[in-house]
């Protein structure tokens, strides 16, 4: 990109500064504990610069404020989490299993998912866990599984397909307290 063109992008850019503290303010909403607006602003502008290659000329605006939202959103991600507390999951015979680190990259957005499967994972039953754990994290075979559980291969493509729902389930299940409930006046034809 040539210094020309950078600048004007530059200039464009920091030309949207209002915009985009009007839109972080409206987003935060009451929830200021997740940080100010200006904060939001200054992570969007350097989240932007750092990368100006993945813009498609169009819709500036546009770009900038999917990349507001998605600072937004993982800050209340973040907030509305304590830490990953690495608390063991229980197995279904009372025993718990040993933590394990997973070899994953360290960005954010792969840490905030991981978070919310195990967090997912902890609202199932023992006995969900256990087969999901011997199934996806251990990589056993439905027969492996089986014959560590001691029942029929059968039993097992059943219950993993029913803690596979559960756990879908309760992954796309909104965390308590994040929903909004509006009273809206109506009015009666007279």
């Amino acid at each position: 990109m040539s210094s020309e063109l950078a600048n004007e992008f530059l200039g464009s850019i920091v030309a949207l500064r209002p915009e985009l503290l009007r839109q972080a303010a409206f987003l935060i909403g009451k929830q200021t504990e997740i940080g100010p607006p200006d904060d939001f602003v200054q992570d969007t502008l350097a989240t932007a610069l750092l990368h100006i290659d993945r813009f498609e000329s169009g819709n500036l605006p546009g770009w900038l404020i999917a990349i507001l939202r998605n600072h937004i959103r993982n800050a209340r991600r973040r907030q509305r989490r304590s830490p990953m507390s690495g608390s063991p999951l229980k197995m279904a015979d009372g025993g718990e299993t040993e933590i394990i680190d997973f070899p994953v990259d360290a960005t954010q957005e792969l840490t905030l998912e991981l978070e919310d499967i195990m967090a997912a994972l902890r609202t199932l039953s023992a006995a969900d866990q256990e087969v999901i754990w011997l199934a996806r994290v251990e990589g056993l075979s439905p027969a492996e599984i089986a014959g560590r559980l001691c029942v029929h291969i059968g039993t097992v493509y059943t219950r993993l397909s029913r803690a596979m729902t559960n756990l879908r389930a309760a992954y796309d299940k909104p965390p308590a307290g994040t929903t909004m409930r509006l009273n809206v006046p109506r009015h009666h034809a007279a």
